[in-house]
């Protein structure tokens, strides 16, 4: 069997997905990434407009800033005026005068967005996970110039930001469908014996096979879901769990079946 044809089954004719142990791939490697591919889709777009939606308010908030100086540790602007900018990725406390605290950023942060605190005396970023302060030690001199030449260098580098988020959640992915396709198998293999009072014996590969094409449907339905932008953000590892066992039942039954009538 080549790939094509095992995507085909999989897609077109999932009941009929046992067919595989009759011809199985000879390598599985190439359909287990493709697979890990395709429930990573929907986070790679996710990742991307969220990357576009902060260069466009970095851009914006560079121009918030007023006359600004550190020195001797302190901030401070020309009318001691500040702000507050909020958006979908990032929020940003700018207050010199001192009336901010640390509180006052963390409580941006509220709304599963990280905040970033620009105080009197120091910086405080708040990235939901953890809070973090830093001092204005060594930034002599800062102004307004530092901060938009900071941003714009910032901005150059958001495309090495968006390779590392993708890098990362496809490693993440990987993770996750191997340790589901091992859940899978053995929920499988249970049903099958207490409801179908059957015993699943096969090749390791042959079982991996088999439950990568029953996670295949599954998984092109969930990635048209993410592109789409519908569905309210299904979870992926409940929905994988449950569709992807449901139809290799599916499968094993009718494979049952077959079994039966040739007997």
């Amino acid at each position: 069997m080549t790939i094509r044809e095992f995507i085909q089954l999989s897609i077109l004719k999932p009941n009929k997905i046992w067919t595989i142990l009759q011809n199985p791939l000879k390598k599985i490697k190439g359909i287990f990434f493709l697979l890990v591919l395709l429930v990573s889709i929907p986070g790679f777009i996710r990742a991307g407009k969220d990357i576009a939606s902060m260069n466009t308010n970095l851009g914006i908030v560079a121009k918030q800033f007023p006359d600004l100086l550190i020195q001797d540790g302190k901030l401070s602007a020309g009318d001691n005026s500040g702000f507050v900018y909020r958006s979908d990725v990032f929020n940003i406390v700018f207050d010199p005068s001192g009336k901010s605290t640390d509180n006052d950023v963390t409580s941006e942060s509220s709304q599963g967005i990280p905040s970033i605190g620009i105080l009197q005396d120091h910086i405080v970023v708040d990235t939901i996970i953890n809070t973090s302060k830093f001092s204005y030690e060594g930034l002599n001199g800062f102004n307004k110039a530092n901060v938009e030449q900071f941003i714009q260098e910032f901005q150059s580098k958001l495309w090495m930001v968006f390779i590392g988020v993708m890098l990362f959640g496809f490693v993440y992915n990987t993770i996750a469908v191997y340790i589901l396709m091992i859940i899978i198998s053995f929920v499988v293999r249970l049903l099958t014996a207490l409801f179908m009072r059957a015993y699943i014996q096969m090749h390791p590969t042959v079982s991996k096979q088999l439950t990568i094409a029953a996670m295949f449907l599954p998984a092109t339905i969930y990635m048209v879901i993410g592109v789409l932008g519908i569905g309210g953000g299904v979870g992926m590892f409940m929905y994988l769990l449950v569709t992807s066992t449901f139809n290799w039942l599916l499968g094993m039954r009718e494979f049952i079946a077959q079994q039966n009538k040739s007997q």
